[in-house]
């Protein structure tokens, strides 16, 4: 591995006044930041910027302190071939013990995976799926992205090809709050994100589409079907945020919920609704996390159960009481699970139980099947955009106590 400074073992330098650490033996670049001493500061972020076959966050040494020496790993298949490595590209940047890190990480996916969140800060085709945003863990501030590209000749480097490859990024952040992230944050991972995964394609020559070239597919009107009317829920004002206005083949979402500044829903009436749809590896990772809390068709038969009459007892929670309904189809990303769910509005201001009996949840159910059928039957809606096929019901979840 290159190193910043020429020396084998761990030293301290002692110099006007501050104390710094040099790491440079062999796994690491020790990257010093002492103002007495320029000339080696500035060679050390020439060497930053060529670090990492050039991956590093553009500008990175400005997130550098003046006084504390840092380290530098690089990993991977793709920079040290022949080294045992899970990933592609695994390289970390770290100054202090608890001070912040900057990590560029690119690996062959071959298992599940979670939808990224938040907003991805450029368009991507609708071959690629992003998300960036704030760090919720204790300590430093960072912001992170999370991008899911494809890669139709496979990647190797891995026990087996992978057609998916995943890129995550983290810098500090200059926020205060993991909330209110900048947008030159969000650009700045979102960018970093994009080189890598266009650095690995090319190399790789695995087939991937070049995401720096930008544009992406318009959903403008993937939501348009969700009519509260047509679907005979409460009627009045409802609110549609966070819908989906662009496509990516590999997920979908609409929702919306009755405005409840209003005054109070109709009891029993529908006050929201959502649809949901995820396709190949963010597919699996969707239908994983939902059966480990035992929200998948067969997941919770044990529990809330109706009584020899039928009639069926819903406790207050906090949470709202729901019915989701799951079907699978073969869609243009591979396998996929689509997933509607319906709120009702139940009345828990005078009594902390509710009782639907069997009339009440066959009402309900066809709520959820009109949503679902609904939905696949849109025109421009996702299901129809991502060439499903083959459709077929899994069942229903009475997550009745949130």
């Amino acid at each position: 591995m290159p190193k910043l400074r020429d020396v084998r073992r761990r030293t301290w330098l002692l110099v006007a006044g501050v104390t710094v650490l040099a790491v440079a033996a062999g796994t690491g670049i020790a990257v010093s930041r002492s103002v007495a001493h320029t000339e080696q500061l500035a060679a050390d972020k020439q060497r930053l910027v060529k670090a990492c076959a050039g991956l590093l966050p553009e500008g990175v040494s400005h997130l550098m302190p003046d006084d504390t020496a840092g380290e530098l790993r690089e990993y991977g298949t793709m920079l040290r071939p022949g080294q045992p490595s899970r990933s592609l590209l695994d390289c970390t940047l770290r100054w202090g013990e608890e001070e912040p890190v900057v990590r560029v990480r690119a690996e062959a996916l071959l298992g599940p995976a979670d939808a990224p969140g938040g907003g991805f800060a450029l368009p991507l085709p609708s071959s690629a799926l992003g998300g960036a945003g704030g760090s919720d863990g204790i300590g430093p501030e960072q912001v992170s992205a999370t991008l899911l590209a494809s890669c139709p000749k496979g990647l190797t480097g891995r026990v087996r090809p992978s057609k998916d490859l995943l890129v995550s990024v983290e810098v500090p952040s200059s926020a205060d709050d993991s909330i209110d992230v900048p947008k030159s944050d969000r650009l700045l991972v979102s960018r970093t994100a994009v080189r890598a995964a266009d650095w690995v394609s090319r190399e790789q020559g695995c087939g991937g589409k070049p995401l720096k070239a930008g544009g992406s597919a318009d959903g403008s009107a993937l939501c348009d079907w969700f009519s509260p009317k047509a679907l005979k829920f409460t009627p009045g004002s409802w609110r549609f945020d966070g819908n989906d206005t662009t496509y990516s083949e590999r997920a979908g979402s609409c929702a919306g919920q009755w405005d409840d500044t209003a005054g109070l829903a109709g009891e029993r009436k529908i006050k929201a609704a959502s649809a949901e749809s995820w396709s190949g590896a963010v597919g699996a990772g969707a239908y994983e996390r939902h059966r480990s809390s035992g929200d998948v068709p067969g997941g919770n038969e044990s529990t809330h159960k109706p009584d020899a009459d039928g009639q069926l007892r819903i406790e207050s929670s906090g949470d709202d009481p729901r019915l989701a309904l799951w079907a699978r189809s073969a869609c243009d990303a591979g396998p996929t699970y689509h997933r509607v769910s319906v709120v009702p509005a139940f009345d828990f201001q005078y009594a902390d139980t509710v009782v639907l009996d069997k009339k009440d949840r066959r009402r309900i159910s066809a709520q959820a099947r009109a949503v679902l059928d609904r939905y696949l039957a849109a025109e421009d809606g996702w299901p129809r955009r991502a060439h499903c096929r083959n459709t077929e019901i899994m069942g229903e979840v009475e997550e009745w106590q949130g």
